[in-house]
C-alpha cells in the first residue's frame, strides 16, 4: 500500500513539473506585410522614397521570432529624377520581443543580416546606350525597433529600423564603402492555421489516505 501511494506521489509530482516547464507560446507560422518612407543615406544622392516588403516567419520560443523578408524600393536621384537607383533584397530577421501579457502591444529589439542588390542608372551621354546601368550585389545588415500590437485575427506590426548597405561600387558615389539607410514602416502580421488550443490542465491527484486507512 505504502509503495503504491509513493509511486502516486511521483507521478503527480512529475505532472506538476511537466506543467510549469511547459512554454505556451503561437508557434504557428505567419506571412507579413509592411509599406514605409526609406531615408536614403546623403551620400548616395537620391532622394527619400516609399518601400515595401513581403515575409514568412514564426516564434521559435515565447521571446524571439525569425523572419524571412523580401524589400524593394526604387530612389530617383536628385542630379536627375529621370534616373532611379533601385534596391530590393532579401534578409533574415530576428526578434526579441519582451512580453506582458496584460498588454495589448508588446516591443521588440531587431537583428538581421541579408543579400541587397542595387540597379543604379546614370547618365552615359553621348553614348547612344545613355542612361547606363550598373548592377550590383553584396551584404547588408539591420539594426532596430518595433512593437507588436493586437488586433483581433491579425497583428499591427511598426518598426524603426538602420539598414547598413555595403555596397562599394556606386557610380554616383564612387567613393563609399557602404550607405546607411532608415527604414520606418507599418504593417500587419497574419498567422496561418487555426489558433492554438490552450493545454488541459492535469487532473488533480488524490488524497493521501489518512493514518487509520494504513492500519
Amino acid at each position: 500500500m505504502k509503495t503504491r501511494l509513493l509511486g502516486m506521489a511521483l507521478l503527480a509530482g512529475l505532472a506538476a513539473m511537466a506543467t510549469a516547464d511547459a512554454q505556451e507560446f503561437d508557434d504557428r507560422w505567419y506571412v507579413t506585410g509592411s509599406a514605409g518612407m526609406n531615408i536614403q543615406d546623403g551620400d548616395r544622392g537620391t532622394r527619400d522614397t516609399p518601400f515595401g516588403t513581403l515575409g514568412m516567419g514564426k516564434f521559435i520560443s515565447p521571446e524571439w521570432s525569425l523572419d524571412g523578408e523580401l524589400n524593394y524600393q526604387n530612389a530617383n536621384l536628385d542630379e536627375n529624377r529621370d534616373l532611379n537607383w533601385s534596391q530590393y533584397g532579401i534578409s533574415l530577421d530576428l526578434r526579441r520581443h519582451f512580453i506582458n501579457e496584460g498588454r495589448g502591444w508588446n516591443p521588440y529589439l531587431l537583428v538581421g543580416l541579408g543579400y541587397q542588390r542595387s540597379e543604379e542608372e546614370y547618365d552615359a551621354f553621348p553614348s547612344p546606350d545613355s542612361p547606363g546601368e550598373r548592377e550590383d550585389g553584396n551584404l547588408a545588415a539591420k539594426v532596430g525597433v518595433g512593437a507588436l500590437a493586437d488586433a483581433g485575427r491579425v497583428k499591427i506590426r511598426t518598426e524603426l529600423a538602420y539598414r547598413a548597405d555595403f555596397d562599394d561600387q556606386s557610380v554616383h558615389a564612387s567613393g563609399e564603402d557602404w550607405f546607411g539607410d532608415v527604414l520606418a514602416s507599418v504593417g500587419v502580421v497574419v498567422p496561418l492555421g487555426p489558433e492554438p488550443v490552450a493545454p488541459v490542465a492535469p487532473a488533480p491527484a488524490p488524497a493521501a489516505p489518512s493514518c487509520a486507512d494504513l492500519d
